[in-house]
C-alpha cells in the first residue's frame, strides 16, 4: 500500500530539525520501500506491505529512537487521500487572492475539535469543510486576515492536532502518490 505521511512541525524557523534524507534512509532501513520526501517540510511517501496501524507504530517508533523531540504525524493511505481531496469543495483553490489550506488531522486528533471549529469560525472571513481526515480551509489573505478566524488558532488545541499543508503542495501531494 501507498501512504502519505504528514509530519507536524518540522524544519520550521529553525525549530525540530529532521533532515529528510536521514529521514527516508531510516524509514527505508524500517522496511519501507519507495521512501520520497516532497520539499523539506515532512511530506514523504511511502510503500509498505503492512497494515496502516502497524506502519503507524514503526514510524512512531523510528522517530522516537531517532530524534530527541516529539514528533507528531498522520498516516493516510493513497485511497483514502485521493478519496478526500475529491470532497474538496469547488471555493477550495479557486481564488488565488484568498489563502486555501488543507489541515491533515493527526492520529491523535480529539474529534471534538470539529464541533469546537463549527462553533468558533467566522463564515465573514473564513469557509471550511470539515472529513474525517482532513478539513479544507479557505479564509482571507492579506485584507481582513487578522479578523479571520484561521489568524487566531495558532496555539490552541485544535491547532496543536492538525497539520497544514497549502492548496498547491497538497495538490503536488497528489500528483506524487499518482
Amino acid at each position: 500500500m501507498d501512504y502519505l505521511l504528514l509530519l507536524r512541525g518540522v524544519n520550521v524557523g529553525g525549530k525540530s530539525r529532521v533532515p529528510m534524507a536521514e529521514l527516508r534512509d531510516q524509514l527505508t532501513a524500517a522496511n519501507f520501500t519507495n521512501v520520497r520526501s516532497y520539499i523539506n517540510s515532512g511530506n514523504l511517501m511511502v510503500t509498505s506491505s503492512l497494515d496502516q496501524a502497524t506502519c503507524e507504530r514503526v514510524i512512531a517508533q523510528v522517530l522516537g529512537e531517532q530524534f530527541a523531540f516529539e514528533i507528531p504525524f498522520r498516516l493516510v493511505d493513497k485511497p483514502t487521500f485521493i478519496a478526500t481531496l475529491k470532497q474538496a469543495p469547488a471555493w477550495w483553490g479557486a481564488d488565488p487572492q484568498l489563502r486555501h489550506n488543507a489541515l491533515f488531522k493527526l492520529s491523535t486528533y480529539d474529534t471534538a475539535l470539529d464541533e469546537w471549529l463549527t462553533q468558533h469560525v467566522t463564515t465573514d472571513y473564513d469557509q471550511i469543510l470539515i472529513t474525517p481526515t482532513v478539513i479544507f480551509w479557505t479564509s482571507t489573505f492579506k485584507v481582513n486576515y487578522s479578523r479571520s478566524f484561521y489568524a487566531k488558532i495558532a496555539g490552541t488545541p485544535f491547532y496543536k492536532q492538525t497539520s497544514a499543508r497549502n492548496y498547491n503542495t497538497t495538490m503536488k501531494l497528489k500528483q506524487l502518490l499518482l
